[in-house]
């Protein structure tokens, strides 16, 4: 029984991401570990580094929360791109008794980009008082205010924020449990203004041992305005720089979670049922009338009703469960209308929007089993069937299609030997697109995948390797390859050994080695026939022979890397080498523990590339961290 409240707990807290909680709340905040890290990495042209802290204490009545966190990319070329974010947040608290508790929290986010892109440039300060008032046992409420300061595009606006949240954990009424979050806040930044709206249900319902019920509601509406460049008509008119555009999005759940732990005596049986309404609105605040460059605002609704429903069976041989999903998605895009605007601007960007509202219908069915044949042996099936269609009213969008999508997988395992299992798998992929119209059934095509691999694992006294080969072939081809040369049937086949593998040496030297090869083909085909005509060959190799000492406090290795890369063409059927790109150079890491709190590990290697007009160049890529767990 107390797997079965885990599956319906987790079930109806997993499928929809929890409530957003910020430095406004008291609650979703856990324990937290003391750290401080640092993280600096430099490959080929990019530079990385992190660096962040994580602290809370607790003195008495008062508690202290810090978090910081710093990131820097720099990406070395001709522009020389720097991007920079940056948090901080900072929490105190006083418990004035069992029933009331003040925190004041102070926050900051930075966000720097020397790219001219849309938002390059923003910065959003608050400022906060809050009490957490307890006022009976299970239920916290929590108002709060203050001022935030929020810069984006050069503008600065700041003002209130203010509102309330409040949390119900499982309040039990004999066999049922309710839990509930309400979250409504405002930012008022004028001339913007956000806000956040959020309530969350959930009702769990046991019936004796094997049946339990859970009933979740939730309900979130959110509105962000930001701002963007206005063009240079509509910024002399209304003598601004920066126009802005709002974002409503309304989300509306309802769901319904059955479970039947004891199905015919044998079966767990769980159904689920759900709907899904989804409103989004985009409003521009500064709009011209009359023009070619009239703005209209759009609203998207989408109504996605899902049925899922599994049933499966485990013992201590067997495990098999099958499942079945049907979903249908509806979403529709709208202009809003505006009486100041044209009428025939506006229906002509109707009918455009209208293009994009679109239906579709996805099934899948999903099988898995896994037997223990014996001992030693054991096998795997699984099984995925998906079907989509896709439908679009307007008579001016041809997208309308069909995809199938089928994925077949059996494995095998036998341990050979108390030190050596032995696998195998086979793994078949099919899948079909067609589209209904003409106008674009020169995309449909097929699509099939084989794959099969062996491969085993040897784990002695001294010596753990790993090793594995497998073969595969990618056929794609295309219904109407004759009427549209732009579209070729090809295939793709690779073969690739892989080896991992640790030799210990000493009570402190170890040996490894981490390597594979790929040889990959790539080639026009002819399906009826069955012949390739091959035109591109890939062979690549990889490398890293290392040897290890393993102190008291630290770890040190030291190695060689080798990287190769060549591509050959086809020119009459004669393979021919085209690019060739090749790396080695030593590589080394040391990592150091002390006391179990502080750790630093320095990982690097330096490369000598040749490429193929012999030309050379060196370089070196690193990565240092350090974490202090204080």
């Amino acid at each position: 029984m107390k797997k079965l409240l885990f599956i319906v707990s987790f079930i109806s807290t997993s499928i929809y991401a929890q409530t957003y909680m910020d430095s406004l709340s008291f609650f979703g905040t856990g324990p937290v570990n003391n750290i401080l890290l640092t993280r600096f990495e430099k490959q080929l042209n990019t530079y990385y580094l992190n660096s962040g802290v994580n602290y809370r204490g607790e003195f008495g009545k008062l508690s202290l929360a810090l978090h910081e966190n710093y990131h820097s990319t720099f990406i070395k070329t001709d522009d020389k791109n720097i991007r920079d974010e940056h948090s901080f947040l900072l929490n105190t608290g006083y418990e004035a008794n069992s029933l009331l508790r003040i925190k004041l929290s102070l926050s900051n986010i930075i966000l720097s980009d020397n790219r001219k892109i849309e938002i390059n440039q923003a910065s959003v300060s608050n400022a906060i008082l809050m009490a957490g008032i307890t006022p009976a046992e299970k239920i916290f409420i929590a108002p709060f205010g203050g001022y935030t300061d929020n810069r984006q595009k050069l503008e600065n606006d700041n003002g209130l924020v203010y509102g309330i949240s409040s949390i119900v954990d499982k309040l039990r009424f004999t066999d049922l449990s309710v839990s509930s979050e309400f979250l409504f806040r405002n930012e008022d930044i004028s001339p913007r203004k956000n806000f956040n709206r959020l309530f969350n249900l959930d009702a769990v319902n046991n019936f004796g041992d094997a049946v339990a019920n859970s009933l979740n509601f939730r309900y979130s509406d959110s509105r962000k305005d930001f701002y963007y460049d206005a063009d240079s008509v509509t910024a002399d008119i209304f003598n601004i720089k920066n126009n802005i555009q709002s974002r409503s999005e309304a989300n509306y759940i309802l769901q319904n979670y059955l479970v039947y732990n004891n199905f015919l005596n044998m079966f767990l049986l769980d159904i689920t049922g759900r709907v899904l309404w989804r409103d989004i609105e985009r409003n521009t605040r500064y709009k011209l009338t009359g023009t070619g460059n009239t703005v209209f605002d759009t609203d998207i609704n989408e109504l996605k009703i899902e049925f899922e429903s599994g049933v499966s069976y485990s013992s201590d041989l067997h495990n098999t469960s099958l499942r079945l999903i049907l979903s249908q998605r509806d979403e529709k895009h709208i202009v809003i209308f505006n009486p100041d605007m044209p009428l025939n601007i506006f229906e002509q960007r109707s009918d455009q929007e209208k293009r994009k509202n679109n239906t579709s219908l996805r099934t899948s069915l999903l099988f898995s089993s896994e037997v223990k044949i014996s001992a030693k042996d054991r096998i795997s099936l699984s099984f995925l069937q998906n079907k989509l269609r896709y439908d679009t009213p307007s008579q001016e969008n041809f997208d309308d299609r069909d995809e199938l999508l089928s994925i077949a997988r059996i494995n095998y395992s036998r341990l050979l030997t108390p030190f050596f299992e032995f696998v195998t798998g086979l793994e078949g992929t099919y899948s079909h697109i067609v589209y209904i119209f003409s106008e674009q059934s020169s995309n449909n095509y097929i699509n099939r995948i084989l794959k099969l691999n062996t491969g085993g694992i040897y784990r002695g006294k001294n010596i753990i390797s790993s090793n594995s080969f497998e073969v595969s072939a990618n056929y794609s081809v295309y219904d109407f390859e004759d009427i549209n040369p732009n579209y070729r049937s090809f295939s793709f086949r690779q073969f690739t050994a892989s080896d991992s593998s640790g030799i210990k040496l000493g009570k402190r030297l170890h040996f490894s080695f981490n390597g594979y090869i790929k040889l990959s083909e790539q080639g026009d085909l002819k399906w009826k026939s069955f012949s390739t005509r091959p035109n591109r060959f890939l062979e690549e190799l990889y490398g890293e022979p290392k040897l290890i000492y393993i102190g008291n406090d630290f770890k040190f290795s030291a190695g060689m890397r080798f990287f190769s890369l060549k591509t050959f063409l086809y020119k009459n059927n004669i393979k021919q080498l085209d690019t060739r790109y090749r790396s080695t150079g030593p590589v080394g890491e040391i990592e150091i523990l002390l006391n179990n709190k502080l750790r630093s590990r320095t990982f690097a290697w330096y490369e000598f590339i040749n490429l193929e007009d012999n030309q050379g160049k060196e370089q070196v890529n690193v990565n240092i961290e350090v974490e202090w767990n204080f």
